[in-house]
């Protein structure tokens, strides 16, 4: 098959490149039905119980569930009558905006100094106020306490902060557009004091904007880097041309399908996400291997003799079967993602096994027929010169590919004992890899919004709502029980849960304290018969321990219903088929995922009950899930990649060599690959996180693809007749060095990414480069000694016609055969 269709494209160069125009034209038709990039929730597994939870919130309590947190931070002297006022017309400039007053959640919407001054001087222009005024209600225990939570020092500069507590209303775009309108709001109010409002939906844009600038900065980079090396690969201008035509084709078929697929086509995948951005670069790296080994075979035939059209159908038959089979593994690798719990995941496997595809099709057609068409002329007009072969792209890079080959060929123990230590040191180092995760890695260490969180550590740090979800019968007197603990805990400083900010602002008992509780004030809330029919609730069944009876209970949820019927739909629902639903809810601290990992301990340890009764959730909570859930699936991920390599690998060397222990020869290496990649980074501090644990998808594919090269290299110079060591001489000198080439332009196009102002990108880069030149490592070192035991045991075995022994200039009494086998 491979034969009929070189034989197609060398003598049909334009009907082939006609199929790849149109595919492109078709796919990218999608580039215009990109969405806008997706926020963390497309890394939040839809089956765990934080993503279960959240949709239950929504669902049953669409006042209170997703609140939102916006902080306003005020820089510069606050207490002074002009930036008090000022403060007070910001967040009436904000309140008074109709999207944002229809958001603001019915219980302690917003808080500000400015509101605290006015109360306590009973003014409500604090313009009209003296300094003298301002500082004696400040001395007051009310005022300075709340002076002291809202008031602060960062960076040398006084910072006050506000905020307001918004709803999501079942509309989470909506929520988001309200939260960016809050932070032009703000800035467009005159006053002496520099105005910024913090929320999710800004930390998200700001990332967004920070991402989409930064990769097409680096993509135009990357172009530049694998140019430079082509011209000094190929030494050609339109080779370097070609490559560069065959990857800009890849990447914008690429981003079609993306469009096509997503959203606002097929909805069979989701938005472009933070990972999805990384593979365009990726692209860029992977593919141009499959140009460099086009040429390069083509140039080798050419050296030989070979004209245009012999030259392009040999190399192309040279290189169809094992690129093939390199992109078919590759490809398997990024689809293991499919078993990921993380949509963004998934997504990301989709759309890089897509680009692959792609890739090897274009440079399979646009390579060889452009090359035909080029060559065919000149070569008719008399005019065609001599070819260069990629032996020396790499300055002294045959010659050292030679050496190497004879020293791998004479000494394969020696060679596997040096990497069996390696992968055991590094193996030992592996099982301390971290596998933190913090979304605001994706923000640049300078962005606004990692500057403003940095400085709320002056004001205790900055916070974020979070709800816990209580599913149980709210007629069961141990589900009250547990409920009134929880809140007798939060209120307590000593017995508070790690990373709580505060009591809880919400939730069914602070409703019922509200409605037993006479504080004689005016408007106050106040029933007697309820306080009646608690009262003796607290103090004799529940001081005593026994069973409170349900129809009790019952009694007391029906009048609490009836008083207050929208603020008991705020915190309690009955659900007919299944157990009952109320909420409670508290200020969290925020960006640190261990501190957050403590205190959904703390909360599961105060709930005496079933485990699956009580679940935490809050943007923090989010990316400890993502964290866990990448954790426990690349496992599986990486012996489902290993395991599918290993298969296709068999069935194909079964199939074209009846050898399929050529599958483990070609798999071996890439799991020392992985085991060094992994020590690697635990030796250098890098975690283990949703961007960096793609790493183990490419050292899979990138080292099967470079494994295959040299395992078809050598296996038809061997049936060529050649000896044993000549096999892997030239092995290593015509593949291997085009390897050495390909390696470097790929490692140095992801490297690239190491000047991201992301931290995830910056290791990414490192990372994957290390991964390259390992596989690189691995293909010219390790492969080659496995080789020739390989084929030193089917001489042994079968008593083939294989050559030991060095050709016959080689003085007769030096022993060839290679040492330890």
């Amino acid at each position: 098959m491979s034969a009929r269709l070189a034989q197609l494209i060398a003598h049909r160069p334009r009907t082939a490149l006609s199929v790849l125009a149109v595919a492109l034209v078709v796919l990218a038709t999608g580039v215009a039905l990109l969405d806008e990039q997706a926020d963390d929730s497309a890394f939040l597994p839809p089956d765990s119980d934080v993503a279960l939870a959240d949709d239950a919130l929504a669902e049953s309590f669409p006042d209170s569930a997703g609140l939102v947190n916006v902080t306003i931070l005020h820089r510069g002297d606050a207490l002074t009558p002009e930036g008090l006022a000022h403060i007070d017309a910001v967040m009436d400039e904000v309140t008074s905006t109709p999207e944002v007053a229809e958001r603001l959640a019915r219980t302690d919407a917003t808080i500000s100094l400015a509101d605290v001054f006015s109360q306590a001087l009973g003014v409500e222009d604090l313009s009209t106020v003296g300094q003298e005024q301002i500082e004696a209600a400040a001395a007051s225990p009310q005022v300075a306490a709340a002076v002291e939570a809202l008031n602060g020092e960062a960076d040398g500069t006084e910072l006050t902060v506000s905020g307001l507590r918004l709803r999501e209303l079942g509309d989470e775009d909506g929520l988001e557009a309200t939260e960016l309108q809050i932070s032009e709001v703000v800035e467009d109010v005159d006053g002496p004091l520099e105005v910024r409002s913090l929320s999710p939906a800004t930390r998200d844009a700001e990332s967004e904007d920070a991402i989409n600038t930064s990769m097409r900065n680096l993509v135009a980079l990357s172009i530049v880097v694998i140019a430079l090396l082509l011209a000094v690969f190929f030494r050609t201008g339109s080779d370097v041309a070609l490559s560069l035509l065959g990857l800009g084709i890849t990447v914008a078929g690429t981003l079609g399908f993306q469009g096509l697929m997503g959203p606002n086509g097929l909805d069979l995948i989701g938005p472009p996400n933070r990972i999805t951005t990384m593979v365009p670069i990726m692209l860029i790296g992977l593919v141009v291997d499959y140009s460099i080994q086009s040429v390069g075979r083509y140039r080798e035939l050419r050296a030989d003799g070979e004209g245009v059209t012999p030259a392009v159908i040999g190399g192309l038959r040279g290189v169809m079967l094992p690129l093939g089979l390199a992109g078919i593994t590759t490809m398997i690798s990024f689809l293991t993602n499919l078993t990921s719990p993380l949509p963004a995941n998934q997504d990301f496997g989709v759309v890089a096994a897509f680009g692959v595809g792609f890739g090897l099709f274009t440079m399979l057609i646009l390579m060889p027929a452009a090359r035909q068409l080029l060559d065919e002329r000149r070569e008719a007009k008399g005019t065609l010169g001599q070819v260069q072969t990629m032996t020396d792209a790499v300055p002294g890079g045959g010659a050292f590919a030679t050496r190497l080959g004879t020293f791998t060929a004479r000494a394969p123990m020696v060679v596997l004992l040096a990497a069996g230590t390696l992968t055991i040191g590094l193996g030992i180092a592996a099982t301390g890899i971290s596998t933190e995760f913090d979304p605001d890695d994706f923000l640049p260490s300078d962005a606004d919004g990692v500057v403003d969180r940095e400085a709320l550590g002056a004001v205790g740090g900055q916070t974020q709502v979070a709800t816990i979800l209580v599913e149980a019968e709210l007629t069961d007197d141990r589900t009250l029980r547990n409920l009134l603990t929880l809140d007798q805990a939060f209120g307590d400083d000593l017995s508070r849960p790690t990373g709580a900010a505060g009591p809880i602002t919400l939730s069914l008992g602070m409703l019922f304290e509200d409605w037993i509780d006479d504080s004689g004030e005016p408007g106050d809330v106040y029933d007697a018969e309820l306080e009646a029919m608690t009262t003796g609730l607290a103090t004799d069944a529940f001081a005593e321990r026994t069973l409170v009876d349900p129809a009790d209970l019952q009694a007391i949820i029906d009048r609490l219903e009836t008083l207050d019927p929208e603020g008991f739909a705020q915190v309690a629902v009955d659900v007919p088929d299944g157990p009952d639903r109320t909420l409670l809810q508290f200020d969290a601290l925020s960006a640190d995922l261990d501190q957050t990992a403590d205190m959904v301990d703390d909360i599961e340890g105060l709930w005496y009950g079933d485990d699956d009764e009580v679940t935490t959730t809050s943007g923090d909570i989010t990316g400890l899930v993502v964290t866990d859930a990448m954790t426990d699936s690349q496992t599986t991920a990486i012996a489902t990649t290993i395991l599918a390599a290993l298969v296709v690998l068999m069935l194909f060397f079964w199939f074209t060599e009846f050898k399929p222990m050529l599958a483990v020869i070609a798999v071996l290496p890439i799991l020392l690959v992985l085991i060094w990649v992994l020590g690697t980074m635990a030796l250098l501090g890098i975690p283990y996180n949703v961007v960096t644990a793609l790493i183990t998808a490419l050292s899979i594919g990138i080292g099967v693809d470079y494994t295959i090269h040299v395992i078809h290299r050598f296996t038809e110079e061997v049936h060529g007749g050649g000896s044993i060591v000549e096999a892997t001489r030239t092995t290593l000198a015509t593949t291997g060095s085009a390897l050495i080439g390909s390696a470097l332009t790929t490692a140095l196009a992801f490297a690239v990414l190491m000047l991201s102002p992301m931290t995830p990108f910056q290791q990414f880069g490192l990372v994957t480069g290390l991964t390259i030149l390992y596989a690189l490592v691995a293909s010219i070192l390790v492969v080659p000694p496995m080789l020739v035991l390989w084929a030193v045991y089917h001489r042994w075995r079968e008593s083939t016609d294989l050559v030991i022994h060095e050709p016959a200039e080689t003085p007769p009494n030096e022993e060839l055969v290679p040492q330890g086998a």
